[in-house]
């Protein structure tokens, strides 16, 4: 469908009926057609996320914003988080004889180093690489005869990455880099003369941080001609490719997918020619490991729930382990029995164990062990993993199976958080239409609850992500302070299988927003918080979450707080990835019927003028390339001049900062704690007033 734009050179101010002095915002007699309607988007020159007068206005936002938090609880929140975050940190391979490598972080960095363990040498320290530490490492691959170390660079937080090769013996990087790589592994050929990477066309400069991202190769870089060529791809502009390679042979199996639609497919190389390893595009396989006979992968095909499967060689099909009541989250198959991890009743991880064929195993994890439980590995027999809940900070475990006796030889001390103090609780409640859903919440043993309690609800409820039981320091501040932190594990996402998120996709969406609403009922009534007192959160799919759910309950919470949230739900697909989130929202400027679910629920179209809405604080990223600012931009400025009532709507644009805010290549931790903290304190003030 061709898009026609109108723009008619007049110029308007926006201006609200409340009485906060907000910066001032241009307005503009602009539109669009979509599907023989007439859009009016006043605020459509924002989408050109690099113009100077855009930067601007957003400047003055955040001026205007942190005068506004100068009298809140921020300082006291900022001290409580900093010090959440200031506790010293061991990657698991440190504790690993066989491994020469660990990440550590001694509390003061503001990014972890990558150090050799035999001589302790720092190989890698971001915070040496820019004076804001906005340089942030995104991922390392070290050569199979460990000689280089190829590792990836995000500058300020973006998607695009730069890979650098060190030469471990000299110690220096070589002059050569490799640009234009996104969404992309380093994977090195097996006689570490190069590896391999995702690459994209280059975009003209004053587009990188908006244009689409389509067109994606694999590439392999030379070490000793230092020049790249083409692999596989350039085949269909809207793929995306992982590259492995399997067996003695170290034979080329490669990932194929379509945006952030779940099905997908592999391709593997036999005799030089590209076969397909496994049935294309009618659900989703992930790789674990292969032998002799075949490959093994965790698939959805004939198995909502998921189920591991071996395709043999001959392309037969072999379920190894079946598909159970619980959703299958990952495995690991180690050398003398399989590992399954799945998501129990309690959100909890459910451990099974099984044998190479497929027969389950007495073994099992003891009671006292629980939340979420990864890495799993033998070490001198003795069964090693990690595991962490909302109120347990990161443990290393060695477990004896036979006699379950363990030992925590290493875990997370956070000096201001300690986990004997706190106390959580699961349960279901019932949402609008019935559906039972999960939610846990926690706080202080000692808290005296009652219907002012201060409670953070977060919710995500989208793309078959579960939000699973592990330690945020971000939290830290609030349950600190006295406050209650709320999970709800909406529909949308994956805690419940796939049928769990096609309940909360494309046309089902609105069961999203109304599992969150009815998350806020669930814990007013009993007694815990009211709405008042709440606190609404999410980020990315997320950040839709809270703005719909803002719009559609009009000063109904305490406090909203957006991040780098998808709001305008017509026009996310001009921009980087959105033409690939079509699994979950479709494709409204294509699609009519897509078009007609998704202004509904719209934030940014859904606003209504003299409308009263409750407090807002929406945050996003200067650099964000894959939500991209604009969305945060557009509804800000309508929001701010439909406003009805003197309940602020603020801007909070951080700088040299990308999508992501957890950590790798995010942000530098003293980014993460402003933050945090001023979406924090930004709640408090209105929540406790």
């Amino acid at each position: 469908m061709k898009k026609i734009y109108l723009i008619i050179p007049l110029i308007l101010f926006g201006c609200n009926v409340s009485n906060i002095d907000y910066p001032v915002t241009k307005k503009q007699a602009l539109s669009y057609e979509a599907h023989g309607e007439t859009i009016e988007d006043p605020y459509l020159y924002m989408e050109q996320c690099q113009d100077k007068e855009v930067i601007e206005w957003s400047d003055q936002q955040n001026a205007f914003t942190n005068k506004y938090l100068m009298n809140s609880k921020f300082g006291e929140i900022f001290k409580e988080i900093s010090e959440a975050y200031s506790s010293e940190y061991f990657s698991m391979s440190y504790f690993d004889e066989e491994s020469n490598y660990f990440y550590y972080n001694s509390g003061s960095n503001q990014h972890n180093q990558y150090i050799r363990k035999s001589d302790n040498e720092v190989i890698l320290n971001p915070d040496s690489w820019s004076d804001d530490q906005t340089l942030n490492l995104a991922n390392v691959s070290l050569s199979p005869d460990e000689r280089f170390l190829a590792y990836s660079i995000s500058d300020g937080g973006v998607d695009w990455r730069t890979i650098i090769i060190k030469d471990l013996q000299t110690k220096k990087d070589l002059t050569t880099q490799v640009d234009e790589v996104k969404f992309s592994s380093i994977t090195w050929d097996q006689d570490s003369k190069g590896f391999y990477f995702n690459k994209y066309p280059k975009p003209a400069e004053q587009n990188r941080l908006c244009e689409q991202s389509l067109n994606a190769a694999i590439y392999y870089f030379d070490l000793e001609t230092e020049e790249e060529t083409l692999f596989y791809g350039e085949i269909n502009p809207e793929e995306n490719y992982s590259l492995s390679f399997v067996g003695e042979n170290n034979i080329p199996l490669i990932r194929v997918i379509n945006g952030s639609e779940e099905e997908n497919h592999y391709v593997i190389r036999i005799n030089n020619s590209w076969e397909l390893a496994t049935p294309k595009n009618v659900a989703s396989f992930d790789y674990q490991s292969d032998d002799e006979e075949g490959l093994f992968f965790i698939t959805t095909y004939q198995a909502p729930n998921s189920r591991l499967v071996k395709i043999l060689f001959s392309g037969e099909i072999v379920e190894i382990v079946a598909e159970t009541e619980y959703a299958l989250k990952s495995v690991s198959i180690l050398e003398d029995f399989i590992v399954t991890n799945s998501v129990n009743k309690d959100m909890n991880s459910l451990i099974k164990f099984y044998s190479l064929d497929g027969e389950e195993l007495s073994y099992s994890i003891p009671p006292e062990i629980s939340g979420t439980l990864s890495s799993f590995s033998m070490y001198k027999d003795k069964l090693r993993f990690s595991a962490s809940d909302f109120i347990q900070p990161q443990r290393y475990i060695d477990l004896d199976l036979e006699t379950k006796e363990f030992l925590i030889f290493w875990e997370d001390k956070v000096s201001n958080f300690d986990p004997s103090s706190y106390t959580k609780t699961f349960t279901y409640y019932e949402s609008k239409d019935g559906t039972k859903v999960p939610l846990t919440y926690f706080h202080k043993k000692d808290l005296e609850i009652n219907n002012n309690t201060p409670v953070f609800l977060y919710g995500y409820g989208g793309y078959n992500i579960s939000i699973r039981p592990t330690f945020s320091r971000k939290y830290v501040g609030w349950l600190e302070l006295g406050g209650v932190v709320a999970i709800a594990n909406i529909r949308g996402g994956g805690e419940l299988g796939k049928s769990w998120h096609n309940a909360g996709r494309l046309i089902k969406k609105q069961n999203v927003f109304d599992d969150f609403l009815y998350a806020s009922k669930y814990l007013e009534s009993k007694g815990i918080g009211n709405r008042k007192s709440t606190a609404i959160s999410g980020r990315s799919n997320g950040g839709l979450l809270v703005g719909t759910t803002l719009v559609q309950n009009p000063n109904y919470f305490g406090a909203t707080l957006p991040a780098v949230g998808v709001l305008d739900m017509l026009r996310f697909t001009e921009f980087t990835e959105g033409w690939g989130w079509r699994g979950d929202y479709g494709s409204p400027l294509l699609n009519d019927l897509d078009f007609d679910f998704n202004i509904g629920i719209s934030p940014y179209h859904q606003l209504k003028k003299g409308e009263c809405y409750s407090p807002t604080l929406v945050t996003t990223a200067r650099r964000d390339d894959r939500v991209v600012p604009s969305h945060s931009y557009k509804f800000v400025a309508r929001a701010q001049e439909y406003q009805g009532c003197d309940n602020p709507v603020m801007l909070l644009d951080t700088l040299r900062a990308g999508h992501g805010s957890g950590g790798g290549a995010a942000m530098p931790k003293w980014k993460r704690i402003e933050l945090f903290s001023s979406e924090h304190a930004f709640a408090l003030m209105h929540i406790s007033s």
